[in-house]
């Protein structure tokens, strides 16, 4: 729950992007069933006006903006590639599409969540941490976008919006996790294989009052199978 200037009780304003894929989807279900009201964007667009407009339409229905969640990717990104056949065209396609769909959401969102003190959820495959076989522009993008969330998260903390990321496991995201080729350091150490409903529990804790002191951090939702920091 957010609060008004009064301090009274209100319900959170989110927008969720990627509602036409399957993170982005759950996000939505789930903020909602924690009593958020959600505007869910099938948003992953590499021009400027498109998402700038979609970001300020969605905040005008909301009436304000306490929560993005970053949730939907460029389409190419999640398919594979061979590296020898990567061309300019192709790289680009992923490369610049998918940083600008995350910039050209953040940006129009930044006057709305510095009024409300709010929040940014960058939800990500841990690929860019783990590399993948056949997804090398992919890995590049995804850790480039967890750059940049670290980039916001220093410019936009002392304006009092806190901006933090969860990566999941690569088969939550990838088209095809198996071509990856990821080799986690151990079997899950929780027994538990997150789910993409899994996600709103972590995003609820980044938002909540519990998770004040996070900022630029990723948090990492794979059963314990990476144990990286």
């Amino acid at each position: 729950m957010a609060e008004t200037d009064a301090g009274e009780p209100r319900a959170l304003r989110a927008i969720v992007t990627g509602a036409d894929q399957p993170l982005g989807a759950a996000a939505g279900r789930g903020l909602r069933a924690n009593g958020a009201d959600v505007v869910a964007l099938d948003l992953a667009t590499s021009e400027r006006a498109a998402g700038h407009g979609a970001v300020n339409d969605a905040v005008s229905t909301l009436g304000g903006l306490d929560l993005l969640v970053v949730s939907g990717w460029h389409l190419p990104l999640l398919q594979p590639a061979d590296f020898e056949a990567i061309d300019d065209a192709s790289f680009a396609a992923m490369w610049e599409g998918g940083l600008q769909g995350m910039l050209w959401t953040l940006q129009p969102s930044i006057p709305h969540l510095r009024d409300a003190g709010g929040s940014v959820v960058v939800v990500l495959p841990t690929t860019g941490m783990t590399g993948g076989a056949h997804y090398a522009p992919a890995a590049a993008t995804f850790e480039a976008q967890r750059i940049l969330m670290k980039a916001a998260a220093r410019q936009l903390g002392p304006d009092g919006i806190r901006v933090n990321a969860v990566a999941v496991g690569a088969e939550l995201v990838l088209a095809d996790a198996e071509a990856a080729d990821v080799h986690y350091l151990a079997p899950p150490a929780t027994g538990h294989q997150p789910s993409p409903e899994d996600v709103v529990d972590i995003i609820m804790f980044l938002v909540s009052p519990a998770g004040r002191h996070l900022g630029g951090q990723t948090i990492t939702i794979d059963g314990g199978r990476w144990l990286a920091p």
